[in-house]
Order: structure tokens, then C-alpha cells, then sequence
């Protein structure tokens, strides 16, 4: 009898014991292309505990879970209490477009596609046009953009864009069409003809690949130093801007005792006063080195080795302060040096340049000088 009590009791047991509940999860992305999530859609124990995970793709980010569940945190878990249809929401990232001025002008900024105003989303296109002040110009785009001088420039959005833009002052005056040579001896041209003296050779070469240059200024003398070159300056009335300014000056101050050191004060002044002369436009100013006239006849009987050796310091002075803003410099010493060999680039007086060795001067400039833009 208890056994079969015992038997009636486990098929009672058996019988009373309850099926596992299964739910149907579906999972969803909107849009497809937005992401990913971590499970498959299926059939899950009824009390199961899914850990979710919303995988956005490259360019989107996750915004919210919706449908029969609602949470803003890309991973989070889910209770399984029924069927439920999970959809991640999607959407495509955006990025600002920073705009910065350099000079006087405004840019505006038009959407072409997609996105919001100023809150531009991947894959949308905006145009910025760059309007200058009266007075002044477009020059380029700079930071993140391709197309630097196109006005107005599609952008395409797929990232956060910082871009500059460039205005420069018109430069217009009565002698922006104008080559002021200054300097000493060697700008003159002593002891050559007027035709065969380097800036006139200069501007003549210079016409022939660029018409917006057409005049020549020279403001120099045999002997004068830097302090008399600057007191010429200023009693010239001078008006910027000028086309184009070269600065040759130097070879007196080192031929009557002044050392390099002594010499760097003075240069630098007469060289920001000279860059003052195109309104700071680096590329309109150009330096000369100081030749090596002890290469001359005239030096044969003096300390020649001395006199290169400070010719090379005051050089330097020249090379570094002009480099260091950016201002052309022409090393035409090593070309004056060759007169030790060859007498026919020495002029009559013994001392100075021939017309041929300032017809290589040139030679060397004008490739450089003659592709700056004079518009």
C-alpha cells in the first residue's frame, strides 16, 4: 500500500510541475545602416536577464531604445516578461563647422544637404562663402578644407571642421606699381653705366615675365652706412605701399670698424622700417647679401682671409633677422667671390661689381622674384 501511495504521489508531483514559459524577443535597428545590437532576435526563458548592448556604426551614434522597452543607455539589461519587439535608435553624428576671420570680412555658412542649421549631421554639405569689408579682399581658406581659394567652397561634413578665413588689405597706392631699390654703391652701380646697374637689369628682366612692376626708385649712395641710408629715407617721402622693396646695406658699416653685434641693432631697424614700406607684405621685400669686396683687385694687398670673415658675420646678421620674418634673402657673396679668378666681373675702378657680375645677380633673383602674385 505505501508504495503505491508513493508512486500516485511522484506522478501527482510530475504532473503539477509547471512547462518553462518562452517569449519571442525581436530586436531592431533604425536605421539598419545605424548599428548593431549584441542579440539575435529569438525566443527566451520567461525571468531571463538579457544584457544589451546598442553598437553604433562608424559616423552614427546610439540615441535611445524604444518599442516595448525604453532606456537612454546603450548597454542596460532587459527583463523577459513577455513578448517584446527592442529597437535601437540610430542617427547620424554631427559636428559643428568653426568659423575664424583673419583681417576685415564676414563668412556665411548655407546648407546643401541634410543636417541642421549649425548642428551639421555626417554626409551633409555646406557652402561658405567669404564676403570682404570695403578695403579688403579674399585671400584663402586655411585649417580644414581642401579647396583654399575657392569662394564660395562646398564642404562635406564628416567630422568636426575648423576653418580660417583670410582677408588682406587692398593693396593699392601711387606706388604699387613701383621697384624701390635702396642701399649704397653697389645699388648705384658705381663706376658702370645706368643700364648695367643690378636693379635696372633687375626690372628690365622682370617686365619681360610680369608686367605690374613698370618703375624704378633707387634711394642710395657710395659710402653711406645704415644710419645714413635710414635719414635719406625719411627725407624722401616716402608713400607705401610699393610693389616691391630691395635692401642692400651693410658693406661701409663693416668697412669702417663696425662689428657684426654692433651692426644687428641698426639693420634691424632699417629693416622693419623697409617692411613698413610694402605694409608688412613679406613677400615684396627682398635682401641682398653684402659682396665680398675684398675678392677685388682692391683687396689683393689687404687681409683678405679677415675681410671674408667678417663679410660672413655681418651676412649672417642679414640672413637671420631676414629669415626670421619671413623676408626673402639672396646670398649673391659666393657669386662675387668667382672675381678672384675672373677680372672682367670687377669694374673699372678695381672695387666694385661689372655690369656681368650684376647680370648674374640677377640671374639669380628674378627665378624667385618673378613669381610672386603683384595683383
Amino acid at each position: 500500500m505505501f508504495r503505491l501511495k508513493l508512486f500516485l504521489f511522484l506522478i501527482l508531483l510530475i504532473s503539477c510541475t509547471k512547462e518553462p514559459v518562452l517569449f519571442q524577443i525581436d530586436f531592431v535597428s533604425q536605421p539598419q545602416s545605424g548599428g548593431s545590437i549584441n542579440l539575435n532576435s529569438s525566443s527566451y526563458n520567461e525571468g531571463e536577464i538579457l544584457k544589451l548592448e546598442a553598437i553604433p556604426s562608424e559616423n552614427y551614434r546610439f540615441d535611445f531604445w524604444s518599442g516595448d522597452f525604453n532606456s537612454n543607455q546603450s548597454l542596460t539589461n532587459l527583463n523577459v516578461d513577455s513578448d517584446k519587439t527592442v529597437i535601437a535608435n540610430f542617427s547620424k553624428k554631427r559636428f559643428e563647422v568653426n568659423i575664424t576671420i583673419e583681417g576685415q570680412g564676414k563668412v556665411s555658412k548655407r546648407l546643401i544637404k541634410s543636417g541642421l542649421k549649425n548642428d551639421y549631421s555626417y554626409g551633409s554639405i555646406v557652402e561658405i562663402l567669404a564676403s570682404p569689408d570695403n578695403g579688403w579682399t579674399f585671400v584663402e581658406w586655411q585649417g580644414d578644407i581642401e579647396n583654399n581659394t575657392t569662394n564660395p567652397v562646398h564642404i562635406n561634413i564628416d567630422g568636426q571642421k575648423n576653418i580660417t578665413a583670410i582677408f588682406e588689405k587692398k593693396y593699392v597706392g601711387i606706388n604699387t606699381s613701383k621697384f624701390l631699390a635702396l642701399g649704397d654703391s653697389y645699388t648705384i652701380g658705381q663706376s658702370v653705366e645706368i643700364s648695367e646697374r643690378w636693379p635696372v637689369q633687375f626690372l628690365k628682366d622682370l617686365k619681360t615675365n610680369n608686367s605690374a612692376i613698370d618703375t624704378l626708385q633707387i634711394i642710395a649712395q657710395t659710402g653711406w652706412r645704415v644710419d645714413q641710408l635710414k635719414e635719406a629715407m625719411n627725407n624722401s617721402n616716402l608713400e607705401p605701399p610699393y610693389g616691391l622693396v630691395s635692401l642692400l646695406i651693410g658693406v661701409n658699416n663693416q668697412f669702417q670698424g663696425q662689428d657684426a653685434v654692433g651692426f644687428r641693432p641698426e639693420f634691424i631697424e632699417i629693416l622693419e622700417k623697409s617692411l613698413k614700406l610694402v605694409e608688412n607684405r613679406t613677400e615684396r621685400l627682398f635682401v641682398v647679401s653684402i659682396p665680398d669686396w675684398g675678392s677685388s683687385p682692391y683687396g689683393k694687398t689687404l687681409n683678405r682671409t679677415q675681410i671674408s670673415k667678417e663679410i660672413d658675420d655681418f651676412n649672417s646678421v642679414l640672413k637671420e633677422e631676414s629669415e626670421k620674418r619671413g623676408i626673402r634673402y639672396f646670398n649673391i657673396t659666393t657669386i662675387s667671390r668667382t672675381a678672384l679668378t675672373d677680372d672682367s666681373l670687377i669694374a673699372s675702378d678695381g672695387l666694385h661689381p661689372s655690369g656681368k657680375m650684376y647680370k648674374l645677380w640677377v640671374d639669380k633673383m628674378i627665378p624667385v622674384i618673378s613669381k610672386i602674385n603683384f595683383d
